[in-house]
């Protein structure tokens, strides 16, 4: 989950440009997010909010510099459910006065968070040794 340079590699709705290799709450990061079926991408610079390796990363941003308007916070959470699974918990929560205007734009957001939650079930469960 830490390693944002490898996103690209599995989905091609959420990838993080020049991902730092380390990262810290109050660092911005250079989102792109390409719903599917959309022509051009859309660029935001979100700030990590909290990041616990192999638990939890969190960023948050925010139209025009105010959170009057529009507030997304995005997560990813991992959570242990027994010897060699793992739930992904993985969500944004949108606050602001535009986010009622915004029905479709959000509606086909949620497409391309279901591409990039099959893209990484695929890319873990590749990677994990075979069950014996």
């Amino acid at each position: 989950m830490g390693n944002l340079n490898q996103w690209n590699s599995f989905n091609s709705f959420l990838t993080v440009e020049d991902a730092p290799e380390t990262l810290a709450p109050g660092q911005a990061l250079r989102v792109s997010l390409q719903p599917p079926g959309h022509p051009r991408p859309t660029l935001v610079s979100p700030q990590v909010v909290d990041y616990a390796p192999g638990r939890e990363l969190r960023w948050r941003g925010r139209l025009w510099n105010t959170d009057l308007f529009f507030v997304g916070e995005h997560f990813f959470k991992l959570q242990p459910i027994g010897p060699d699974k793992t739930l992904l918990v993985h969500g944004e929560d949108f606050k602001g006065c535009l986010v009622p205007l915004m029905g479709s734009v959000l509606s086909d957001a949620r497409k391309g968070f279901v591409e990039f939650n099959d893209g990484l079930k695929k890319a873990v469960e590749g990677a994990a040794p075979a069950a014996r």
